[in-house]
């Protein structure tokens, strides 16, 4: 559901993203802090080559569908944003989400035809839509951040590799631990729910949610909000040393 365009003045420029104080534990090598693009490529400088549509979704919007064909890209400036796939099989993949200061949805600038993913915003966003008028020029014209967002493509990839290998390496209990600290650790500012850490952990709500009781007992899960608030990130850490068979 579309909230209400929004226009390019009534936007702030992008600012800086607190990440997490605990790094990663040392298990879980591929799940380094998310990408936070801050850069000074700020979208009002692309108005000669590109239209700039800023929106506003609410909660459960689609921003672009899988398989749908490439218009454009995106710039966060709040909320969060979910990238999902879903398999053959309808199940569905949580494969990436954004925050402030992001950029999404650009491989359509590098000769993709269609979305890989759909894009579904978690938490009322406010973005902007970039439509280059031609991705050839546009490359042309930015090729600093042309050059930019092709890091960003490796290093997505790189991410993929990782999470693939992952998902066949360690059992369901480790990678349920560690998409729970990924995701509140990274992105502290979102209600995040069993199912979305399963879909991140590549496996069944039921199966995330038999640690639940584990994970309150233990104090590591507050028992007085219906959220999965981690109030000692550090005890899930520990827990997850000893996780990793």
């Amino acid at each position: 559901m579309t909230v209400a365009d929004t226009s390019l003045n009534s936007i702030p420029p992008p600012v800086q993203i607190q990440q997490a104080a605990i790094p990663p534990p040392a298990e879980m090598p591929f799940l380094s802090a998310p990408v936070h693009n801050h850069t000074a490529f700020h979208y009002t400088r692309f108005t000669r080559h590109a239209l700039l549509r800023p929106i506003a979704r609410e909660t459960g919007s689609r921003i672009y569908l899988q398989e749908q064909p490439t218009c454009g890209f995106w710039y966060l400036n709040h909320g969060v944003i979910g990238l999902h796939h879903t398999l053959k099989n309808g199940k569905e993949l949580l494969v990436r989400a954004c925050q402030q200061g992001e950029w999404f949805g650009y491989l359509g600038l590098f000769g993709t035809e269609f979305y890989h993913c759909h894009a579904c915003v978690l938490q009322t966003a406010s973005l902007c839509h970039v439509i280059p008028h031609s991705n050839s020029e546009f490359l042309h014209h930015y090729p600093q951040f042309a050059h930019f967002l092709l890091n960003q493509v490796v290093a997505n990839l790189s991410d993929a590799e990782h999470r693939m290998t992952w998902i066949t390496r360690y059992r369901t209990r480790h990678r349920v631990l560690s998409s729970l600290w990924y995701l509140t650790s990274y992105f502290p500012g979102y209600d995040w729910t069993w199912r979305e850490v399963a879909e991140f952990a590549g496996c069944e709500t039921e199966t995330a949610l038999r640690f639940s009781k584990e994970l309150r007992q233990a104090g590591i899960l507050d028992d007085s909000q219906r959220r999965l608030h981690v109030p000692h990130p550090e005890k899930l850490a520990t827990l997850l040393a000893y996780t990793h068979s």
